[in-house]
């Protein structure tokens, strides 16, 4: 049996999340229904954990084990050319045998994309969320701090969302303009909860508006109540950018 990793990109709009389901097209069932036939045979992907429904990924990894043996580049082409336009497989590595595109992985970089044109641009809409110019990101970037650490992020968690334990590690939260109309959050943690990435993007965007407090962030945060946090932001400015299997600390990100 050969265990490959593989990574992958994909456009959130046409999906109904990561994981296969019962309703809608998954990322993770096109990637099997190629992958397989490039390979020979029926293969299952693990990946390295959910997107929701429309949410992006530049560096999403999965694993699967497969008794046929493909090089990289036939594994690549071969894919692609059965994949749509809004899936492709980047890169194929040959793992040992108890490497898991999920288990093994040791944290995740998320970002948020906010639009801060005075108008909608219909080329960025679809890959962010457009809040206009006027957000105090400066109130933003003060709560940033506060998300950096071991932490329960019980806040910003989904209600009903089943998990052993909402303790998360965040080492490092920043806000950037990377282009020209782009506001960035990015989060790179040990892991995330349903919709958590999302919930503080909302809540930063109600720092920002003038509702939520800079200085009560950290009470907000210690309490646990997601009621106290702002909403979950679109999924549609949420892309993961990679996935981690080395050790992380805040100075080798």
């Amino acid at each position: 049996m050969y265990n490959y990793k593989i990574t992958v990109s994909y456009d959130g709009r046409d999906f109904s999340g990561w994981q296969r389901q019962e309703n809608g097209i998954a990322v993770q069932e096109v990637l099997e229904g190629a992958i397989g036939q490039v390979l020979g045979h029926p293969i299952t992907i693990f990946g390295s954990g959910r997107t929701d429904a429309g949410v992006h990924a530049l560096g999403q990894v999965a694993s699967f084990f497969s008794t046929s043996l493909r090089t990289p580049t036939q594994l690549i082409r071969g894919s692609n050319s059965l994949l749509p336009d809004s899936i492709a497989l980047l890169a194929v590595e040959l793992m040992p045998e108890d490497f898991n595109a999920r288990f093994s992985a040791t944290g995740k970089k998320y970002s948020y994309d906010y639009l801060v044109s005075p108008t909608r641009l219909p080329l960025l809409n679809w890959r962010s969320w457009w809040v206009g110019p006027k957000l105090a990101w400066d109130k933003g970037s003060k709560c940033l701090s506060h998300l950096v650490g071991e932490k329960d992020f019980s806040t910003f968690r989904s209600t009903g969302s089943p998990t052993k334990s909402n303790v998360r590690k965040i080492f490092s939260a920043t806000l950037s303009s990377p282009e020209v109309n782009i506001m960035r959050l990015e989060l790179v943690g040990s892991g995330f909860l349903r919709h958590m990435a999302r919930a503080i993007a909302g809540s930063l965007y109600e720092v920002g508006r003038g509702r939520i407090d800079p200085n009560d962030f950290p009470s907000i945060i210690a309490k646990g109540d997601r009621k106290l946090a702002g909403f979950a932001a679109p999924a549609k400015g949420l892309c993961l950018r990679e996935v981690y299997y080395h050790p992380i600390s805040e100075n080798n990100l």
